[in-house]
């Protein structure tokens, strides 16, 4: 397993749910969410105020365009609303 920390693009559904995704030039289908984890932020400057983004990790069990079924951790950065692809388990 690795950590890839690659910006994908992710279509949701109207729910907020990542329900397809691009990666690497192939396309995944999400089959099932998992989880979802809320991050918010870990740091912050002298006066208190919080300095980082918050961020939303999602478990998928999601399929490739070739039929592959695989297990993702993707993270959504709430400020910014980029996805990234953190692991991928085949």
């Amino acid at each position: 397993m690795s950590l890839y920390n690659e910006r994908i693009d992710v279509r949701s559904t109207t729910g907020g749910h990542p329900a397809l995704f691009a990666w690497r030039g192939r396309m995944y289908r999400v089959r099932r969410v998992i989880g979802s984890w809320d991050s918010g932020p870990d740091t912050a400057d002298t006066s208190g105020t919080a300095t980082a983004t918050d961020v939303r990790l999602v478990r998928v069990a999601a399929e490739s365009d070739q039929g592959e079924p695989s297990i993702a951790d993707i993270t959504l950065d709430t400020a910014t609303e980029r996805w990234t692809m953190r692991r991928l388990w085949g």
